[in-house]
């Protein structure tokens, strides 16, 4: 029997990523999506605490899913409070773009959907994916779908079938109360690249806000700590694929 999976990002239901995603995790489990109705990401882990929202379901490659007008946090609080059965884990990506390094983490929608899913005692999961910058502009700033042919889409699809195999996987093992498995893939991932367990960068804060004509205008920046253990900014440094293991009960 296959195991029910919860899928969740922070993309929303537009996500260029997602149908890629789903097909690989459908290979190998039952699923059901609740995703955002619009983009979410860097909003953490918030709730809409002061809105009332809107869930719908909706049409996608013919699986079980809804839109929820909210966060995150939201679509996973929702869909298993309200939505769906048990689910044997809760899977959130693939996310457009890499998310590393504390305190960074806690500020990814893809990362903070898998945190309410462990916080509910359930396997989780967060998977992302670093990207070129030309390709980052195309997927996450224009939601455009890496076409037939493009270098892009092998990488997203051999990300997406290990990230559902590492699911599977995983769930054979005995994960911990509150765990969540955080995966980063490097560009131009391929099956054959290296596959490192880590630990996730310590950060400290830097300017993430540049002035331009007297208004302020986001641009990401990390600068990373000394440590003595491999860490997930490095292994994507060197193009390996990377997964750590998070507690966050």
């Amino acid at each position: 029997m296959k195991p029910l999976l919860l899928i969740s990002n922070d993309d929303g239901i537009d996500s260029p990523f997602l149908p890629a995603f789903v097909k690989a995790m459908a290979k190998v489990a039952d699923i059901e999506i609740v995703v955002p109705a619009k983009e979410q990401s860097w909003i953490g882990r918030a709730y809409s605490r002061h809105s009332k929202l809107k869930i719908e379901q909706v049409e996608f490659l013919g699986f079980k899913t809804h839109t929820v007008s909210g966060t995150p946090s939201d679509c996973v609080n929702i869909a298993l409070s309200h939505i769906c059965k048990k689910p044997d884990a809760v899977v959130s990506g693939l996310n457009i773009g890499q998310n590393i390094a504390f305190p960074l983490l806690w500020s990814s929608g893809t990362f903070s959907a898998a945190v309410e899913g462990a916080s509910w005692g359930f396997p989780a999961f967060a998977f992302s994916m670093r990207l070129e910058k030309q390709f980052y502009d195309s997927c996450r700033l224009r939601h455009e779908a890496p076409k037939e042919g493009c270098s892009l889409l092998k990488n997203l699809e051999d990300a997406s079938e290990t990230s559902a195999n590492y699911v599977i996987e995983t769930l054979k093992q005995n994960m911990g109360l509150g765990e969540v498995r955080n995966v980063n893939f490097p560009i131009k991932y391929t099956s054959e690249t290296p596959f490192k367990e880590c630990k996730p960068a310590r950060t400290m804060a830097r300017p993430l806000y540049h002035e331009n004509n007297g208004l302020y205008e986001f641009k990401y920046a990390i600068k990373t700590l000394p440590s003595d253990e491999l860490t997930d900014f490095e292994c994507l440094e060197n193009g390996w694929a990377c997964h750590s293991k998070i507690n966050i009960i």
